[in-house]
């Protein structure tokens, strides 16, 4: 490999890898607090629940997205989103306590 190869290359691994770090980092924060939550520990956070929406935007009949929001101005957000790029969009709140 050339050093500009070289180079090109560990750009790109060095992305994924702090992609793949912070995705694993955000899945143990969360597996951390569900188990505050479900301790009643004092420590865990939002304790109150915040409704979850579920959304699906469609370009011609056909599922372009789907996204979770969790408060009313991300939801918001992400209807803009979809009219702006030219889709329809269905929203469902979702149940936690499934």
């Amino acid at each position: 490999m050339h050093r500009a190869e070289i180079a090109r290359h560990f750009r790109f691994n060095t992305m994924l890898d702090y992609h793949h770090t912070m995705l694993n980092l955000f899945e143990s924060f969360e597996r951390h607090q569900d188990e505050l939550q479900s301790r009643n520990s004092l420590l865990a956070l939002d304790a109150v629940q915040s409704p979850t929406f579920y959304i699906e935007a469609f370009f011609n009949g056909n599922l372009e997205w789907t996204e979770y929001a969790y408060d009313e101005r991300e939801l918001q957000n992400l209807k803009n989103d979809a009219i702006d790029s030219g889709c329809t969009f269905t929203v469902r709140l979702e149940d936690d306590e499934d």
